[in-house]
């Protein structure tokens, strides 16, 4: 069921609830432009809601590095509040720009596909995940 979705040009965000856990799903790109929006809707959902976070990527057809931190940067303070946000469907790009910046622990472990990636992207996600 979805309870909102807010569009600018470019990008969709769908925030719905599955059981106790609130999913904010992106259709489109996330980028420069259309960052204004993930950061509304994540501190709307970290604010207004209780229980966990996942950000679904399924239908993003870009994820760039200033949306990365954005999502970084809301599981941390999720994180510090006995909170978890994870992200779901992650495409190959994202996953190693989230390698890249160390928050490849913010990926569902058992949906990635880590066969996919270069050695030392997975060996570096792998030892996040596990750290974490």
């Amino acid at each position: 069921m979805t309870l909102t979705d807010l569009a600018v040009p470019g990008l969709v965000v769908s925030v719905s609830v599955e059981g106790t856990t609130t999913v904010v799903a992106l259709r489109g790109e996330g980028d420069l432009a259309t960052l204004p929006v993930l950061v509304n809707v994540l501190a709307r959902v970290i604010a207004e809601d209780e229980g966990a976070v996942v950000v679904d990527l399924a239908e993003a057809d870009f994820f760039d590095t200033a949306s990365v931190r954005v999502v970084g940067r809301a599981g941390q303070y999720l994180g510090t509040r006995g909170r978890l946000l994870t992200i779901r469907s992650a495409s190959r790009q994202a996953v190693m720009v989230l390698a890249a910046f160390g928050l490849a622990y913010l990926l569902e472990a058992s949906a990635t596909p880590w066969s996919e990636f270069p050695d030392r992207v997975a060996a570096s996600a792998h030892q996040q995940i596990e750290a974490s």
